[in-house]
């Protein structure tokens, strides 16, 4: 039977030609569902991934939500705390003050009357009025650290750094240009100096030494006052570092401020009890509603591709079968090499023209050919 189909005609190939087209289209038909496959498949990674991306922004914000209501109930209750903490100083810091007033009445009363008594004793005896001042005991009967370090400074800049200043002058502006240049700034170096000893002298010999029994005591009295102002400033140390509040009257701040580390207390509570039912129950509560929206879809999708690769599986046992089927009806009396398609359709053209009759004359023609 198959070699007498070597002496077939032209409608043997042309059945050859049909089987063979159909499995090259059970093979196109295959590649297709495979491209269906992949482009389902990727669409299903898709829509996980955006499964979970939702339901990860959705629980972010909620989470987020309910920690903004309880974190603004904090900050307001720790700005209020503030702003009690502020009110609770001041109200301290009034009655430290009239507590260092009532304990220091004794010295300032006195500190009031020592500067009477200097004013008196400075008019009585008619001493200047700048005599009382700190600057001229400084400059001139100079007892205290504080005054010889000012007398140290206006030492300087009166002899040091005014001549100085004069000297820069003079030569940069007054005698710029003159070929006495050099001279004339000595001279007005010299000349200052003079003039600055000459006026500290004149207030020495002519007020001073004048003065000095008034200006003594003078000295005396400006002596109290400071030792009076350094037990002043000691009292105001020594009820700023007492640490009990109990006699300022603070007692409906710190009540207050108690009131309000209860609340932030509660609200901290809250906030946890309120994260802990969010983890425990609301986060799957909310990863349900998406699913229970998006679920659906994603199952329908599986259950194609699941549909498409049992549909798969069918056509390639079919494109098995159907290859097994060729060979064995046309494989053993064409050959492989001629169990194509192309090459089918050119044994066709070879009969068709009239090169030959037959199927044996076809493939002896198309060998013939060289093709």
């Amino acid at each position: 039977m198959q070699n007498n189909a070597f002496y077939e005609n032209v409608d043997y190939l042309y059945q050859v030609q049909t089987d063979l087209e159909a499995v090259e289209q059970l093979k196109k038909e295959l590649v297709e569902y495979k491209n269906q496959e992949k482009n389902l498949k990727k669409a299903i990674t898709a829509e996980e991934k955006s499964i979970q991306d939702e339901i990860a922004t959705t629980i972010r914000k909620r989470k987020n939500e309910i920690e903004k209501v309880y974190d603004n109930q904090i900050e307001d209750n720790k700005s209020k705390s503030r702003k009690m903490k502020v009110k609770r100083d001041k109200a301290k810091s009034k009655r430290v003050d009239e507590r260092v007033s009532e304990e220091t009445a004794d010295l300032v009363e006195e500190n009031r009357q020592l500067q009477v008594e200097m004013k008196t004793l400075f008019k009585a005896n008619r001493v200047p009025a700048f005599c009382r001042s700190d600057a001229f005991y400084s400059l001139f009967m100079p007892k205290r650290i504080l005054e010889i370090l000012l007398f140290l400074v206006v030492f300087v800049l009166m002899f040091v750094g005014v001549p100085a200043l004069m000297y820069w002058l003079s030569a940069s502006i007054f005698f710029k240009g003159s070929k006495f240049v050099t001279l004339l700034c000595v001279l007005t170096v010299s000349t200052t100096v003079f003039v600055l000893a000459f006026v500290y002298v004149l207030i020495l010999n002519g007020v001073k030494l004048k003065h000095y029994e008034t200006l003594r005591e003078g000295r005396v009295i400006k002596d109290k006052i400071a030792a009076n102002k350094r037990q002043m400033r000691a009292i105001r140390n020594k009820i700023n570092k007492d640490k009990d509040d109990s006699q300022y009257g603070l007692d409906k701040y710190d009540d207050k401020l108690a009131e309000l580390d209860e609340q932030l207390r509660d609200i901290s509570n809250e906030k946890q009890e309120a994260m802990t039912v969010f983890e425990n129950e609301t986060k799957q509560v909310l990863t349900e509603e998406v699913n229970d929206r998006r679920l659906a879809k994603l199952e329908r999708m599986k259950d194609d591709i699941e549909q498409l690769e049992e549909d798969m599986t069918v056509l390639e046992e079919d494109i098995k079968a159907s290859t097994i089927a060729l060979a064995n009806n046309y494989g053993a009396i064409l050959g492989k090499d001629f169990c194509t398609p192309a090459k089918v359709a050119d044994l066709i053209s070879l009969m068709e023209d009239g090169t030959a009759e037959t199927v044996s004359e076809a493939i002896a023609a198309y060998k013939g050919s060289g093709r």
